[in-house]
């Protein structure tokens, strides 16, 4: 955890004791919590969004070239049509 030791954390632990008080320290801790809860959410909602963004890319991609093969492929056979059409 950000490289603490946990001689480091327990000083930091006193300090804010002494600062806040032990009435505080309580109300600081949830209000940190639910930051911290948020900043979670809001990291997974963007990580959720970019993965689906390029999932959609992908299969865009590939929708798009099966498509344009398809078109070729009538091409060649709407071809193939008009000159069976032409020979006879």
């Amino acid at each position: 955890m950000f490289g603490l030791g946990t001689s480091e954390i327990l000083i930091i632990l006193l300090i804010a004791l002494l600062i806040l008080g032990p009435k505080e320290i309580p109300k600081v801790a949830r209000t940190i919590g639910r930051g911290m809860r948020e900043l979670q959410r809001a990291k997974d909602d963007i990580s959720k969004s970019i993965e689906f963004e390029m999932n959609e890319e992908e299969y865009g991609s590939h929708s798009k070239k099966s498509d344009e093969s398809h078109e070729t492929q009538e091409t060649t056979e709407d071809k193939s049509e008009n000159e069976e059409t032409k020979q006879v």
